[in-house]
């Protein structure tokens, strides 16, 4: 049974400057990751027809994380569908 990460509010997220891929917790598949270089952006891990995808959903700090968890919502449900046609995504939409 995988582990349940622990559910990180807007000032923990803020605080987050390990390099890597770190989980939300509460929101599954959310993920905010920090380069390198220091940039940081919202990803989320899912799969789409049989596959795991990284989907970018934006930058931190212009993309919340109130915002990536709703953006998140309308993705899965899109990605629930097998067609390619329908699993394409778009951000604005």
């Amino acid at each position: 049974m995988p582990k349940k990460a622990i559910e990180l509010g807007p000032l923990l997220v803020s605080r987050l400057v390990k390099p890597g891929a770190h989980a939300v917790g509460g929101v599954a598949g959310l993920q905010p990751k920090n380069s390198e270089s220091g940039a940081r952006s919202w990803v989320l891990r899912t799969m789409v027809a049989g596959k795991h995808r990284d989907m970018g959903l934006g930058g931190y700090p212009d993309v919340t994380l109130a915002q990536a968890a709703k953006q998140r919502a309308r993705l899965k449900r899109h990605a629930r569908c097998s067609s390619a046609r329908c699993c394409r995504y778009r951000r604005d939409g």
